[in-house]
């Protein structure tokens, strides 16, 4: 017990105290331990609160390397006062960690940082807790919610695919853009119907990768494989491409991201940054030269909401 006591202590000297601006405060150690309750989306402690976050599932696992935003439901007759949040993270030695605490509404966590500290389980995961106490007709009222946060990298999403014909109508590039997580660089894989060769690429772009893919054989089918890796495992998305036989017109871009739609202007950069011109129909890319340009997207009142890299294909 002393060296536990003392192992604590020494812990609590070596942090420092740091504030968000959304009043979420990362605190240093608590050296006062609790047990952990079993996994699972919320523990009810019977005072009619419920934690909610509508990005977790119903097991309660989500990503190491994302933020959250919890809020608190509330299921009784009577308004809530004096809120307070807590974060904990358990430590390697025995004890917990508060990472984080709020008097808000909303409750936000950060990612996991200086992962060692922590106790990791058998599934590479780190087990948190978030406790909500507030006081409800005079009395205080506690409800806590489990997460297991998840070390492995992770693919969050891929946009909409872009493919681009030849001239000849006989191949296509592809570009779409991946965000991930848990990794710096995205691995990406394409192979062709009747090809035994899988043509790999790394993509040294953290958080969101820009994928182009060219001479794509327009008569057979494809499929594009994403991976993330890091030391505690691996995520993949296995993509499929039908080939375009059938299409009336498969002549330029076939398949175009939703915000092209959205936008009423589309106001066209070269990579650099210069000026070129700017169009209200998105075919009108098609007459740009082979090349990467920098698009920015406007509303109708020529206002931009959206700027993304465009890559004209082979």
């Amino acid at each position: 017990m002393k060296a536990r006591i003392i192992m604590l202590l020494l812990v609590n000297l070596s942090c420092t105290l740091f504030a968000q601006k959304n009043d979420t405060e990362l605190l240093s150690i608590n050296n006062q331990l609790s047990e952990m309750s079993p996994t699972g989306r919320e523990i009810q402690e019977q005072s009619g609160l419920k934690i909610v976050c509508e990005r977790i599932e119903e097991d309660g696992f989500a990503s190491a390397y994302e933020s959250y935003s919890f809020s608190i439901e509330n299921n009784t007759d009577h308004s809530i006062s004096e809120p307070q949040w807590t974060y904990t993270l358990p430590l390697k030695g025995g004890g917990e960690f508060i990472i984080a605490t709020s008097p808000n509404d909303i409750f936000t966590i950060p990612i996991v940082e200086s992962k060692d500290l922590y106790d990791i389980d058998a599934d590479h995961c780190i087990s948190g807790r978030i406790v909500f106490r507030g006081i409800i007709d005079g009395e205080e009222s506690v409800a806590s919610y489990n997460i297991m946060l998840d070390l492995k990298p992770h693919i969050i999403s891929y946009s909409e695919i872009i493919k681009t014909v030849n001239e000849t109508n006989t191949a296509y590039s592809i570009d779409f853009t991946v965000r991930y997580v848990g990794s710096d660089f995205l691995r990406v894989g394409v192979r062709e119907e009747y090809s035994p060769s899988l043509i790999m690429q790394t993509i040294e772009e953290p958080l969101v990768a820009h994928v182009h893919r060219s001479s794509i054989n327009a008569f057979n089918y494809a499929w594009v494989w994403l991976h993330v890796y890091n030391e505690y495992g691996e995520d993949e998305i296995t993509i499929t491409l039908k080939n375009l036989i059938g299409d009336s017109d498969i002549t330029g871009v076939q398949t175009i991201h939703s915000d092209f739609v959205n936008a009423s202007v589309i106001k066209i950069y070269t990579k650099e940054g210069k000026y070129m011109m700017q169009i209200t129909d998105w075919d009108n890319l098609k007459e740009l030269n082979q090349e990467i340009y920098i698009l920015q997207l406007c509303n109708k009142e020529g206002i931009p909401f959206k700027t993304i890299k465009y890559l004209k294909g082979q």
